[in-house]
């Protein structure tokens, strides 16, 4: 029985199918907020990673300029693809993603608990493809921006990704920010099926809890600049200022708090 995981995999590339189904050569070599990455590129990454986990060849690294490690695998397997049709790089990412999933669909159980090498260190298998959620959906977002073709921002993928995000906010109220004990941040995120989450530092350590009546500080926004911001896709300052984000309550621990969002690397 596969993990529940594979139905948002499957979602969140059909949904990237979609997108890609209807757009221009020249909307293929839009630029993205990703540094030098087109949408053409953004679909050639997750090729990548899904032939590698597939266990096929990818593309050798690409090590000029000095690039390695993980730099240099995701340049590899950019690269040769540039000079590719938009539409034969989607059927490319399609046909990998059908075989993939019917690898996950075929997985035995103890294969999902194997603790190997994930983008977050060692843990189970289903964990690297709860990652794997998450990066292609926060592609997909990086795509669409880029394009001006808004959607795919609520449902269980992005649940599952907003869950992700949760689970890092301690990281970032606590450590990045500096909030001080007895502090709690509410973040009320417009599109968030499961309501304001709230983060309380307590005996130095910052937690997720019920947002309580009296936070210290409400950060909202929508669910779009706040993947973008935990991202650093978008700079804080610039959405504080244009009023994409709103504070109430004590206002510079809330600035902290934005100005710290960008944990993803």
């Amino acid at each position: 029985m596969s993990d529940p995981v594979v139905e948002l995999l499957e979602s969140v590339w059909e949904s990237i199918a979609r997108l890609g189904a209807n757009l221009s050569e020249e909307q293929w070599g839009t630029l993205t907020e990703c540094p030098g990455w087109s949408v053409r590129d953004q679909v050639s990454h997750i090729i990548g990673l899904e032939r590698m986990l597939a266990g096929e060849s990818p593309e050798p690294a690409a090590t000029e300029g000095g690039l390695e490690g993980i730099a240099a695998f995701n340049e590899g397997q950019i690269a040769p693809r540039r000079s590719r049709p938009g539409a034969d790089v989607l059927a490319e990412m399609n046909h990998i993603c059908a075989r993939r999933l019917e690898m996950l669909r075929a997985l035995p159980d103890e294969k999902w608990d194997e603790v190997g090498f994930t983008p977050i260190g060692d843990a189970p298998y289903r964990t690297f493809m709860h990652i794997r959620v998450f990066d292609c959906w926060v592609h997909e977002q990086d795509m669409r921006r880029a394009l001006g073709i808004s959607g795919h921002l609520s449902g269980p993928v992005v649940r599952h990704c907003l869950d992700w995000h949760a689970r890092n906010m301690g990281y970032v109220v606590g450590k990045k920010a500096g909030a001080p004990d007895g502090a709690t941040v509410v973040f009320d995120i417009e599109g968030d099926a499961d309501g304001p989450r709230g983060v309380a530092v307590a005996g130095g350590r910052a937690k997720p809890t019920t947002p309580p009546d009296d936070p210290a500080v409400t950060v909202r926004c929508d669910v779009d600049t706040y993947n973008a911001l935990c991202c650093g896709r978008t700079d804080p300052a610039a959405a504080l200022a244009d009023g994409l984000v709103t504070l109430s309550g004590d206002e510079e621990l809330g600035e902290r708090v934005v100005m710290a969002l960008a944990y993803v690397s």
